[in-house]
């Protein structure tokens, strides 16, 4: 019984000193850098990419041997600096509300709008866990209806931080039309720029467009001194740019 206890004591020690030997670092940022567990690394050794951070929320434990083999591998230094046994990288995380995320997507959605298209209501997730400083980075639009009225669409949100996708958020908003968002931004008939750049040279000629179309769109664009058919994509109001075969 004696010997049971003694060694029952002892792991109970190992597991306590092994939870007291980790250190936890906290990060911000879709990479981690050497200097993200060893806060006194300099120079180069302290940029050394250590690879992607685990999710918002989450952790990865880095062993001492590990760090040595990343630093030895890079060539770098590590005499002096004092490497705990064993680094938990824990990603930051915050709670958005759909509250938040509504303050947060709803301006960058409603600017994207064309004249005459209001964004009413949007439905959103009750709660979403993300890092912090988030923002909107690109939203993949569907194209309108052209009609008055409630339409409902589902744009493509993508969420960043620190210049990195953080995920990609699917949302549905109610928007109400009048006849001005029913128009295209151009009719057919509209004599654009039509450019062709193929990198080291940029040609542009002017060219008439064979059906209505909006920003975005590829469409049959005549060019008005060879009459030649081109399909192009819409890229303003006033050019559009060949897509080549």
């Amino acid at each position: 019984m004696l010997r049971f206890a003694w060694i029952a004591a002892m792991l109970w020690l190992t597991i306590c000193g092994i939870a007291r030997a980790e250190t936890i670092q906290w990060v911000n940022a879709s990479r981690v850098y050497f200097r993200d567990l060893v806060p006194q690394a300099s120079g180069t050794l302290a940029s050394l990419d250590l690879g992607q951070a685990p999710p918002p929320g989450g952790s990865r434990l880095y062993s001492k041997d590990e760090l040595h083999t990343y630093a030895f591998l890079a060539h770098e230094s590590i005499v002096g600096l004092e490497i705990p046994s064993d680094v938990r990288v824990k990603r930051a995380t915050r709670r958005l509300s759909e509250l938040d995320l509504d303050g947060l997507i709803r301006p960058a959605l409603s600017a994207l709008l064309p004249e005459g298209a209001l964004l009413k209501n949007l439905s959103l997730p009750k709660t979403l866990a993300l890092v912090p400083g988030v923002q909107v980075g690109d939203i993949q639009m569907p194209r309108l209806p052209k009609h008055a009225g409630m339409s409902r669409i589902s744009p493509v949100v993508q969420l960043v931080a620190g210049g990195a996708l953080i995920m990609r958020l699917t949302v549905s908003a109610d928007l109400q039309l009048d006849e001005r968002a029913s128009r295209y931004a151009l009719e057919r008939g509209s004599t654009i720029n039509l450019v062709i750049d193929t990198g080291a040279t940029r040609i542009s000629a002017a060219a008439t467009l064979s059906s209505p179309a909006d920003i975005g769109d590829i469409v049959p664009c005549q060019v008005v001194r060879t009459h030649k058919v081109l399909r192009a994509r819409i890229t303003s109001i006033r050019e559009a740019s060949v897509v080549l075969p």
